[in-house]
């Protein structure tokens, strides 16, 4: 109990010097938040279909506007489960899902010169 109550005083000293002040808690102590993310890391422009979602016939077709070179796909666990490089040029793939498991999976569409592309697929 003797431990408590300092640290209680701690607690409120520091957010009540924080709450009168103009600045958020912490603005002082973090220079970078690590849960903001900029608009320039947001995802890139790029017209990119990834179809059936869900997957119910075990494949996914994918097609860009934009030629990629790289795709995996990882599981909910971050477990890369497909991987598969690709010549310069390719902008539309069929790739069988059937020896997968049901479950949620993350699709990361690699392009040589701009930011990678993300997206969650569902199997069913």
């Amino acid at each position: 109990m003797k431990k408590i109550l300092p640290l209680t005083a701690i607690l409120v000293i520091w957010a009540s010097s924080a709450w009168g002040s103009n600045l958020p808690p912490y603005s002082e102590s973090y220079s970078l938040n690590p849960f903001y993310i900029s608009e320039e890391f947001d995802q890139p422009d790029k017209d990119i279909e990834i179809f059936p979602n869900p997957v119910t016939e075990g494949r996914i077709t994918i097609k860009s506007s934009e030629s990629f070179q790289s795709v995996q796909i990882m599981n909910i666990t971050g477990e890369i489960v497909f991987a598969r490089e690709y010549p310069s040029g390719t902008a539309s793939e069929v790739i069988e899902l059937d020896k997968l498991q049901k479950g949620i999976y993350l699709v990361r569409i690699g392009f040589s010169t701009k930011v990678n592309h993300t997206e969650k697929i569902m199997i069913k």
